[in-house]
């Protein structure tokens, strides 16, 4: 007996791409908000003019007039709790990076206690050992690192986001670049030695390589697997690569298990017969 899996029956196995890329930055939030504005203006300039047709016919036909619209007023939220936005950069550290990199930075803003800054993508080894080795920063540790998958972004497929932290001031700094498909940042290995396995872990799970790494091999998937799992457009069951064998369940629970999650599931599984 052996578990085999048929992607293609399961229910969530259909990918729904997104189609928009809601990258945070202080721009795309005030770009955000005038869109929300110019919506309701246009929503009242609507309203308004349908009740000038509407008052204007009525006259003609010596019928009473409608009541004229009233313009909504918006609701005070100062009881509200309110949503960390992202606002223009107070903290001198982001000043600094603006004043030593000058046309490397994109975009500085601070959101929800964060400090942010987008780099461009081909000066990120340039920002990285500026945060580490510029006195007034010293950004000492690379604490993480990650990357997002945008499928319908315009001129820009992932973000890479670098968090640092400086120990000494106890502060922390987000440094962020935005790369198109098959674009090969340079490994931040050069300056912070711990992201070796962090920038394996983006290579597998997102396929980003990064140029003078080490060792660019995956960490977590064989090297065998096809795909990369935490792409927007990997279904969410796999591309059906694991294939479980139950030769060694003696007791038959752990496929009476499997029948049962397949019945849930609407998984295809198809016990192989003797011939």
């Amino acid at each position: 007996m052996s578990y085999v899996f048929d992607p293609s029956s399961a229910p969530n196995a259909k990918v729904n791409m997104p189609s928009t890329a809601p990258v945070p930055g202080l721009a795309a939030h005030i770009a955000d908000k005038k869109a929300t504005e110019a919506a309701e203006e246009a929503k009242w300039q609507k309203t308004y003019s349908d009740y000038e047709a509407a008052k204007t016919k009525a006259e003609s036909e010596g019928a009473e007039p409608p009541k004229p619209p009233v313009r909504p007023v918006a609701k005070s939220d100062a009881y509200d709790m309110q949503w960390p936005v992202p606002k223009e950069p107070e903290d001198q550290d982001l000043k600094t990076l603006v004043e030593l990199l000058g046309e490397s930075v994109e975009e500085t803003f601070e959101q929800a206690g964060e400090l942010i800054c987008q780099i461009n993508k081909t000066a990120i080894l340039n920002a990285l050992t500026t945060c580490n080795q510029e006195v007034s920063l010293r950004y000492e540790m690379l604490s993480d690192m990650t990357a997002t998958h945008y499928p319908a972004g315009d001129g820009y497929k992932f973000s890479v986001v670098y968090h640092l932290t400086c120990i000494r001031r106890r502060k922390r700094l987000r440094l962020r670049v935005l790369i198109p498909e098959g674009f090969e940042p340079e490994s931040a290995t050069q300056v912070y030695p711990g992201a070796n396995w962090l920038e394996r872990e983006i290579f597998d799970m997102l396929g980003i390589r990064f140029a003078n790494h080490p060792d660019m091999t995956r960490i977590l998937c064989p090297d065998d697997w096809e795909g990369h799992p935490l792409r927007k457009d990997y279904p969410v069951v796999g591309l059906g690569q694991r294939n479980v064998d139950f030769r060694e369940d003696r007791s038959g629970k752990l496929m009476r298990r499997a029948m049962e999650a397949a019945g849930h599931l609407n998984i295809n599984l198809k016990p192989i017969k003797a011939d």
